[in-house]
């Protein structure tokens, strides 16, 4: 069973804050759009939901939405671009992974994946669970339960539960360190991922930031690649084989 639904916008003060795009509110844009994915009328939705986004307002459920719209209009690498774009922000989205997993089983690159370091995955995958916000919140959290702790063990008339206190503030305070550079990590790959989707249905990666350049492979849309470095309109790539080359800026969309 599939996941290819729509989702609403809840949030009042978002829907207050959007403004006039082509003589209509940005509700309307996305009530519009809503309706037009609903009739199958997949071009119409992504004019509307790109038009929301081109007004300086951005929401995971707009981002969801496009990527479903696109991936009905087989524009696969825009869909995997904005499924992307919804993790990066949400990661415990599950319909957005799940949709994800759907259009990556469609593409025609399937590279070999370099293993990473077991310490710097398994923190990649740990900061990755929750959103810089909610990192924030669970730092703020167990530092008020650390000091509560240590108020205890300052305070408290009986032995044990002063023990209590001490041992509980200072695993707490402990905790909330380990949240604090969870949030850290997370906030930065949501200002900058430094990744990248390819567009192109099909495009030659280059031994050089040149057209003359030598071609090394040729890859395909929606593929995931890592930006290394820029240089004019050219993007220097890491592919997850561990290959590198060059692509025109042009080729992909950072996520």
């Amino acid at each position: 069973m599939t996941s290819w639904k729509l989702k609403r916008i809840f949030t009042f003060l978002f829907l207050l804050s959007l403004t006039t795009v082509f003589a209509n509110t940005p509700q309307e844009l996305f009530d519009q759009a809503n309706t037009a994915y609903t009739k199958g009328q997949y071009t119409k939705a992504i004019e509307q939901y790109e038009a929301i986004l081109s007004s300086g307002n951005f929401s995971t459920e707009v981002y969801y939405n496009l990527g479903n719209a696109y991936w009905k209009n087989k524009q696969l690498g825009k869909a995997v671009l904005n499924f992307e774009r919804v993790l990066k922000v949400a990661p415990s989205d599950a319909d957005a992974a799940y949709n994800l997993a759907i259009v990556q089983e469609q593409l025609v690159d399937d590279l070999d994946v370099i293993g990473t370091f077991f310490l710097k995955k398994w923190w990649q995958s740990f900061y990755k669970t929750f959103s810089s916000l909610t990192w924030s919140i669970l730092t703020l959290l167990t530092i008020c339960a650390s000091v509560g702790g240590l108020i205890l063990w300052l305070l408290g008339t009986e032995r044990n539960a002063k023990k209590k206190g001490f041992i509980g503030g200072l695993l707490l305070l402990g905790l909330s360190i380990i949240f604090f550079f969870a949030a850290r990590s997370q906030g930065s790959f949501e200002a900058n991922s430094q990744q990248a989707i390819v567009l192109e249905t099909a495009i030659d990666l280059k031994n050089g930031p040149d057209p003359q350049s030598t071609k090394l492979i040729s890859i395909h849309e929606g593929l995931k690649v890592h930006l290394l470095d820029k240089i004019g309109d050219w993007y220097k790539v890491k592919l997850s084989n561990g290959e590198q080359g060059w692509l025109p800026i042009t080729a992909v969309e950072e996520i």
